[in-house]
Order: structure tokens, then C-alpha cells, then sequence
């Protein structure tokens, strides 16, 4: 086997890709951090219990497993960092002052890709709005997302907003079997109409229709409110429609905002309002995000939360890379003083060194476009003008 073979769906991050990535993530914090969240950083590993205890058992298979050889206990590589915060949130910052805002960047790594998404190695970038269960607190997050990304060089983007919770509220008073369930969930997820038509349940003319209505937000919301709904999913939707109203209150002509009501992306813990963000060019969503319950230890003790994730390597794939920063080849050997100099004026200095010499040749060798040598800065003709 090749030493350069890598697992499927990991891969080496190379110059100049690994510095744009770094770049592009720090945009993305450094605007989180402007509206208020604080940075934390989880461990890659955790113990699975600890990982997948209840709303992470949706990331059961997903995640990699191996066997501390010390505690004896069966550890977790992280497949998603949200949970991660929300065990932050209920453990060490419990007694935070609420709502408690946090930010943070790292990689994760998947058993599987997703179907649009094949790579398992990924790095996200994400808040979380934690101890609030209001439609502001959603349509702030939604807010931050859109801005980071327009920080990152992103203004066209499409937000989709769903409320997969609703499928349930209209299931709530009704006794189909598990198998019955499994098949409406995936009638749903395909859209799949003349599949629901040979179920046969209370609400399903209404779930059809809610099939159907999707596309700009402002006629979907329409309507989706002239249909027949009980309070449970009536009260979803006065939020969703908030949600909206605070959104379009904020005008951007590059944003454009859907609802996709019953659509469902992502690791399935979301327990409320959620969205996806994609943007033109891409073949799948750059972020997604979305309400979630974090579950205490005792009862009473759980908390509402919302936040976002971006997909920090996709968005690199879409973005122009930066410009290579000037460099210069310090003929001259370690003349440090000159050096520090030429990097305070936004150069990178590479030293020459003896055993490949000190010639223009060398200079360009390395990329360089300018030499320091016998104490002058010089521009360095490229080989083609140098040709001609």
C-alpha cells in the first residue's frame, strides 16, 4: 500500500489551500465574536456515553469509536460539535448568566459522508444562542450566519427555512404503526404525494398540501396559514412567520429567504425552527442550523437552544483564493534587522541558504518575485521576461 494513501473522504490540506482555510476561518470567527459569542473548543474525543447520550444518539452512526486503553471505556471521535456546546452549556457553564452565546471552529470526522457531501474529514464553524426559545434569537443566528458569510466574500445566498417539527404535530392524536410511521417519514422526505395518499390519517390532505407549498417565503407562509392545522403546529408557524418578519426587516437584495416547511437536512436533533444556507455555485448547503432542546441532568433543568454551523471547507472550494503576499530571497544570508523591516512592510523574507545558493535563479526557484541582496530590494524579472 502506498505511504501517501489516506482513508476515503480525509485529506492533506497543501499550500496554498491550508493558509486560505485558516484565513477563511478566522473571518468567520472574528465576525461571531463581533455580535457576542465567545469561543470555546471542545476535545476531538470524548467518551461514546458521554457523546451520544440523548440527542446524540442521532449521531450513533456517524461517529468513529475506539477503546481507551487506560479507563477501559469506548471513546467517541466527534461527528458534530453542536452537542458538544450544548455539554458545555448544561456542564461547566451552567451557571453562566443566559442567554449564553458561544462560538467555535474545529474539525470533525464521520464514518459516512452525506449524500451530497462525500468527504467525512470537515471543518465547521459555528454559534450557538443558548438558554432562549425566542423567534429573535432564531432570526438572530440566521442574522450572524449570513453576515460572517458576507465577511468571508459571500453576499448571494438563499436561506431555507423549515419546520420539520410540524409533521409530527399533525401525526400528535394519531395510532399508526411503527412501519406505517417509517413509511410516511420517507413519503415525506421524498415527497413522495401518491405515497401518502394510500396512508390513511387525520391530517393528511393538510400534509399533502404543506408537500406543496414551498418556494418564497412570503406566498408559502400565505399559504401554509390558509390550510387546516391544530394550535400545536398553528403556534410553529406564527414563529416561522416572526422569524420572516424580522429578516425582512433587515433588507439585502442578495438574500433571498424560502420555506421548505417539511424538509428536514442534517443529524435529526433539531426540535424546532431550522434552515439551510446555500449559495451560487454550490451543488449542496454551505451551512445549516436550527433550534434544539439541551437536556439537563435533572428535571426541569433543560434548556432551549439555536445556532449554526458552516461547512468551512466547502466554502473554501467556492472562494477565489487570496493573493500570494510578496515574497522577497534574503541573499544577503540572516541579516535579521533588514529582515524584520521587509515583514513590517508586508513582505515574506525567505533566507537563502548556502548549498542551493544565492542567485536570481534560486530566488525564483522559491516563487520569489523580489531579491535583497548587497543590501538592495530589487524586483526580479519573471524567466519569460527574462527570455525576451
Amino acid at each position: 500500500m502506498s505511504k501517501t494513501l489516506l482513508p476515503a473522504g480525509c485529506y492533506d490540506l497543501l499550500p496554498p489551500h491550508a493558509r486560505h482555510e485558516s484565513e477563511l476561518s478566522s473571518a468567520l470567527l472574528s465576525t461571531f465574536e463581533s455580535y457576542g459569542y465567545e469561543q470555546v473548543s471542545p476535545p476531538l474525543l470524548e467518551y461514546s456515553e458521554n457523546l451520544l447520550a440523548g440527542r446524540g444518539a442521532a449521531l450513533s452512526p456517524y461517529t468513529f469509536r475506539v477503546m481507551d486503553p487506560t479507563a477501559h471505556k469506548v471513546m467517541g471521535l466527534r461527528a458534530d460539535i453542536t452537542l458538544q456546546i450544548a455539554r458545555i452549556a448544561a456542564g461547566r457553564l451552567s451557571q453562566a448568566p443566559r442567554p449564553l452565546r458561544l462560538c467555535y471552529n474545529g474539525l470533525i470526522l464521520r464514518m459516512q459522508g452525506e449524500q451530497l457531501k462525500n468527504d467525512r474529514q470537515l471543518r465547521q464553524a459555528g454559534i450557538e444562542l443558548i438558554g432562549t426559545a425566542s423567534p429573535e434569537a432564531d432570526a438572530e443566528v440566521i442574522l450572524v450566519a449570513a453576515n460572517a458569510l458576507k465577511k468571508a466574500g459571500i453576499t448571494k445566498l438563499s436561506i431555507d427555512l423549515n419546520l420539520p417539527g410540524i409533521v409530527g404535530s399533525l401525526l400528535a392524536s394519531e395510532k399508526l404503526t411503527n412501519e406505517q410511521l417509517k413509511i410516511l417519514f420517507e413519503a415525506v422526505a421524498c415527497k413522495d404525494v401518491s405515497t401518502l395518499s394510500t396512508l390513511s390519517f387525520g391530517y393528511r390532505e393538510t400534509l399533502v398540501a404543506l408537500l406543496q407549498c414551498a418556494g418564497p417565503a412570503g406566498p408559502a407562509l400565505a399559504a401554509i396559514a390558509r390550510l387546516e392545522l391544530p394550535e400545536s403546529a398553528r403556534k410553529q408557524l406564527r414563529d416561522l412567520q416572526e422569524v420572516v418578519h424580522i429578516l425582512t426587516r433587515v433588507p439585502n437584495p442578495d438574500w433571498t429567504l424560502t420555506v421548505d416547511i417539511t424538509e428536514n437536512r442534517g443529524l435529526n436533533y433539531h426540535s424546532g425552527i431550522n434552515f439551510s444556507i446555500f449559495i451560487p455555485g454550490a451543488t449542496c448547503e454551505v451551512g445549516r442550523g436550527g433550534r434544539y432542546l439541551i437536556e439537563g441532568d435533572k428535571s426541569g433543568q433543560d434548556s432551549e437552544a439555536t445556532g449554526f454551523t458552516l461547512y468551512v471547507e466547502t466554502l473554501r472550494g467556492l472562494l477565489a483564493e487570496p493573493k500570494r503576499p510578496k515574497r522577497v530571497f534574503m541573499a544577503d544570508g540572516i541579516a535579521d534587522d533588514q529582515a524584520q523591516k521587509l515583514r513590517s512592510d508586508g513582505f515574506v523574507t525567505i533566507y537563502a541558504l548556502p548549498e542551493f545558493g544565492y542567485a536570481e535563479e534560486e530566488a525564483r526557484r522559491l516563487g520569489c518575485g523580489w531579491i535583497f541582496k548587497n543590501n538592495e530590494l530589487k524586483p526580479i524579472a519573471s524567466s519569460n521576461e527574462k527570455k525576451e
